[in-house]
């Protein structure tokens, strides 16, 4: 595929659309630029850093650090995810169920989901970090150490989920094809990924915007566009549900501070330690949920069936 072609629809009708750089964990001082597609209107960072994970990826990274005691916030937005799981494990038929996490780490979500029905017997993670797998294996789940496009295995799974990981990948329609293989016949695969058609972007798209999560967030959707892609990947939408984006409000309000010198973020400090993150996110998270009903929110839920 030729350089600038939109990786969601493989069209060429891209343009300019920001610079970004890694103002959260300072790995690198390069910026980076983002294109957009001019049909399905998803934003791109051109050229992949297929040679740079270990560098933008460090091990400050967030989901590589061992989890603490839970906040408040993320108590609550556990409760609200149980929740959510246990609606969509309630709709799927069966007298046992199976889930497959992508992307998962150590199978923390899984063990969420598991305990949200009976039925859920099975639980299989996919991730690419073996140093993951004795904390998965620990909690009872089956670790499989690669890429889903990958994953040869006759097991269908009733439940696949991917959760902020679709935008990190260079093949998003490779990615939803190898996942539409591994799902049974009545299953359903639950995406989480970055909305762009969102009142934060526009404030920041050109102060960096914390949903390009710089450099790693390599293709961003709008709910629109998402669809069209997944359709194309022999899946049908369900249903699509806006949830509060903090992360993206956060890292674009503390990125704004650290770029003028008000706060210090190093590889060794990333933003997410930093004492005003917290505060911050919960605040954000609050405007989210209030605006929600009427304004499309930077983070979205999408439920998948096959077509």
């Amino acid at each position: 595929m030729p350089s600038r072609c939109c990786p969601a629809c493989d069209s060429p009708d891209t343009r300019f659309f920001a610079t970004a750089w890694d103002s959260e964990y300072r790995t690198t001082s390069e910026k980076f630029s983002y294109f957009r597609c001019d049909g399905c209107q998803s934003i791109f960072l051109d050229p992949f850093p297929l040679d740079r994970l270990g560098e933008i990826y460090p091990p400050s990274y967030y989901s590589y650090t061992p989890r603490g005691t839970a906040s408040l916030a993320e108590r609550i937005k556990w409760k609200l995810d149980g929740r959510l799981f246990r609606g969509i494990l309630r709709r799927i038929p069966g007298e046992w169920l199976s889930v497959l996490d992508v992307g998962g780490g150590a199978g923390w979500m899984l063990t969420l989901i598991r305990e949200q029905d009976p039925r859920v017997t099975e639980t299989h993670e996919v991730d690419i970090d073996e140093s993951a797998r004795e904390s998965a294996e620990e909690a009872g789940h089956v670790f499989h150490c690669q890429r889903v496009e990958e994953l040869a295995i006759e097991h269908r799974f009733d439940l696949i989920v991917m959760l902020n990981l679709i935008e990190h990948v260079a093949r998003p329609a490779a990615v939803l094809r190898a996942m539409r293989a591994l799902m049974s016949e009545d299953g359903a695969i639950l995406i989480k990924t970055p909305n762009t058609d969102t009142l934060d972007r526009v404030l920041f798209q050109n102060r960096n915007w914390g949903g390009f999560h710089c450099p790693r967030h390599w293709v961003l959707f709008t709910k629109e566009g998402f669809i069209e892609l997944a359709e194309r990947c022999g899946l049908r939408c369900q249903w699509v549900r806006f949830t509060q984006g903090a992360p993206q409000w956060t890292a674009s309000i503390l990125g704004w501070l650290a770029d003028r010198g008000v706060i210090d973020v190093t590889p060794a400090r990333p933003m997410y330690m930093h004492p005003l993150f917290t505060p911050v996110l919960a605040f954000t998270a609050v405007i989210d949920l209030l605006r929600r009903p009427v304004m499309r929110t930077a983070q979205m839920f999408v439920l998948l069936r096959a077509a």
